[in-house]
């Protein structure tokens, strides 16, 4: 970088560990300016300038700065009303649901899974280049008021960039309740493919070391949600609902070329909802062994992905939930069942919604 005709010889470390200051340090908004708006567009650059340069850091470094970078989400003050801290210009929009999902095969999952037609397609709500699907769905315990659901994406994979797109979806909504959506690496012998987890709690895994023989020296962060019963899913049983029926009847409209090879239509995926936990990092775990690795460590883990601790901590406090379709095992891959997995718990999240999860102003308890 010239400065004055000279060379200023900046590492890459020095510049992430100053933009990551810079991201923490609220004050840099010059006065006479709307602070909201600036605000909004200089972090984005922050965060653009950041994600450049982090990809020369050791790795070690480059996760626990990921990790400080994702929680600069966090408000200054978790008590402050929401009204004063949003930087957007435009004002929140109140929504009972809303899901995020990453990849374009899970957005796909979840427009159909919801019953989206053309017309809601065409409906989108775009904010710069962030596309937002609107729908409604009907709830048991309030039928006389169905469930307003906006359906987004990240657009990108990790931790960083969902806390990004977690925040934007924040800008324009006020959701009573954020899902993550997707899929995710499974636990063999604790899951199978198509199985989906359900859950309220985070395993951050990155800050621990890994010693000689893929032996796990952890120092993990945890993210837990704040409702003792999941918002209604301590209640749900899928083989009382009409998820069957549902998942019944996606497989008889899939297409040959859609199938896995390794689907087996005399399975229903099992919904694993009772004292699990997600493990998340910035890592693809393709090797097979670091996964299991982890279920050493804590025996709750059942699956792993690289957003589930960006999504918990931009969230802002809100009430959330992770619903992951189990999509392999780390080295065996196929892809086909990237779309069939997020389908299934696609259809299980709009099953949940719809028969167990309790509205916050609702009347029946």
């Amino acid at each position: 970088m010239r400065v004055g005709g000279g060379v200023w010889d900046q590492s890459a470390e020095e510049a992430c560990r100053t933009l990551v200051y810079l991201l923490h340090n609220r004050k840099w908004v010059p006065a006479g300016r709307n602070p909201d708006e600036l605000a909004y567009v200089k972090r984005n650059m922050l965060i653009a300038d950041y994600a450049r340069q982090s990809l020369d850091l050791p790795t070690e470094l480059r996760q626990e700065l990921d990790r400080i970078v994702v929680e600069s989400f966090l408000p200054p003050n978790p008590t402050a009303l929401r009204g004063k801290l949003d930087m957007a210009p435009k004002a929140a929009e109140s929504v009972d649901i809303a899901v995020i999902v990453v990849i374009l095969e899970e957005l796909d999952a979840a427009l159909g899974a919801f019953g989206m037609t053309q017309d809601d397609f065409n409906k989108r709500d775009v904010v710069g280049d962030q596309r937002f699907y609107r729908t409604r769905l009907p709830n048991g315990y309030r039928p006389q008021k169905p469930l307003s659901v906006v359906i987004t994406t990240a657009g990108k994979a990790g931790n960083v960039q969902m806390a990004k797109s977690v925040s934007a979806l924040l800008k324009r909504y006020e959701p009573e309740l954020v899902c993550l959506l997707g899929t995710a690496g499974g636990v063999k012998d604790e899951v199978q493919t198509g199985d989906v987890v359900a859950c309220d709690r985070v395993y951050y895994y990155p800050p621990g070391r890994r010693g000689p023989g893929q032996v796990v020296q952890p120092r993990p962060r945890h993210a837990q949600g704040r409702s003792d019963f999941g918002h209604g899913l301590y209640y749900y049983a899928p083989g009382r609902t009409g998820f069957q029926d549902k998942v019944r009847e996606f497989i008889g409209g899939l297409l040959p070329d859609e199938i896995p090879v390794t689907f087996s239509a005399d399975r229903m995926p099992e919904v694993h909802t009772t004292n699990v936990t997600i493990a998340s990092g910035e890592e693809v775990l393709r090797d097979g062994e670091f996964l299991p690795g982890l279920h050493l460590i804590d025996n709750t883990i059942r699956a792993a992905d690289m957003e589930a601790y960006g999504f918990s901590q931009a969230v802002d406090g809100l009430p959330w939930l992770i619903f992951r379709g189990i999509s392999d095992y780390g080295p065996d891959r196929e892809d086909r069942w990237k779309y069939v997995s997020t389908s299934f718990a696609a259809i299980c999240l709009e099953d949940f919604l719809g028969t167990q999860y309790l509205p916050p102003d609702t009347d029946d308890l």
